[in-house]
């Protein structure tokens, strides 16, 4: 089984390390800049609590061109970048391959599959380039639980038990999302199928909704973020507000979200910085419109009133648009 994981950064190096290190499938890296060079010159590193190894990277380009049809192509891209590298996915994908996309957020291919629903999200694929080049009948949605940081080029440090939850956009039996799912397990990754994967996205939200884009307002930890007690209350409204959204596209998950423990983790101590902190303070373009942007336009869709979302929107955009013009 050929396997492209296009975009390794922190949580794409940490799948490839996995990967590259149980050999059970021919494994490409498509990165950039120094850690791609790192990675050529010693190889790539992951450290964890519980582990800590070094694997070769035969196949690490900056070029997808460079590389031949993939079965597999694991797409660790943050949704902000996705639209741009359409084609280059597109290209990888083997015939009766698949590219599973693992972001935060709402994805691209949400309408996928659902009845009497529009086809693209103009705030996520604004030129339908990822609808037509890579096409949501070729793909899989993915759920990440897995916070990792690259310390230094060629090395990345997870910080907890990462598991990944996948699914297909839309409902049957699915042969590439079971090897997918097997795949993973074969390299010693905690990993599942979900018969209902916009659930499972649904949930990841409720906590990156208001977790990420407060982190990079404020650049206070999850402890600080919880030991206050304003901030603690607008979480909290941003929680209730999107399962109020999800609830309105078709997802009643309010018996299965606790809004105390979602606000207040348990052991949110340390100073571990959420993906949208560790892309402001790298003067990257940030998740927002995956995080807030796309569900607020449910909500106006809905008739939903979000009063709450719709003052930290305008703020991350702004925050967003600083950061895309070097002014950090």
């Amino acid at each position: 089984m050929k396997v492209c994981v296009f975009g390794a950064g922190a949580v794409g190096s940490n799948i490839a390390a996995h990967l590259l290190r149980a050999s059970t499938a021919e494994v490409a890296i498509v990165a950039r800049g120094p850690h791609l060079e790192a990675m050529r010159r010693r190889g790539l590193t992951l450290k964890s609590d519980t582990d800590a190894f070094t694997v070769e990277t035969p196949l690490a380009t900056d070029d997808p061109a460079s590389l031949g049809p993939q079965d597999l192509v694991l797409v660790t891209l943050k949704a902000v970048s996705l639209p741009s590298c359409a084609p280059a996915i597109g290209r990888l994908v083997a015939p009766g391959g698949a590219a599973a996309f693992l972001s935060n957020g709402v994805p691209w291919w949400w309408r996928h599959g659902l009845d009497d629903a529009p086809a693209t999200l103009p705030l996520l694929d604004p030129d339908g380039a990822l609808w037509r080049d890579v096409g949501p009948e070729r793909s899989l949605g993915g759920v990440i639980y897995s916070p990792n940081a690259i310390v230094e080029p060629g090395v990345v440090v997870n910080r907890a038990r990462s598991r990944f939850v996948f699914g297909a956009p839309k409902a049957g039996p699915n042969p590439m999302l079971d090897r997918t799912v097997a795949l993973f397990r074969e390299a010693g990754m905690e990993a599942r199928a979900s018969a209902d994967i916009r659930r499972e996205i649904w949930l990841k939200l409720l906590l990156n909704a208001p977790g990420n884009p407060l982190a990079a307002l404020t650049r206070l930890s999850a402890g600080e973020r919880a030991q206050d007690e304003g901030l603690v209350a607008v979480a909290s409204a941003i929680i209730r507000e999107v399962l109020a959204v999800a609830a309105a596209e078709g997802w009643d998950l309010a018996a299965d979200v606790d809004v105390e423990a979602a606000v207040r983790p348990a052991g949110a101590l340390g100073g571990g910085r959420p993906s949208m902190l560790q892309d402001v303070l790298a003067g990257r373009p940030t998740e927002v419109e995956a995080l807030l942007g796309q569900p607020a336009a449910f909500a106006k869709a809905h008739g939903l009133a979000t009063p709450v979302v719709d003052v930290v929107l305008p703020l991350m955009r702004g925050l967003d648009r600083a950061v895309r013009a070097g002014r950090t």
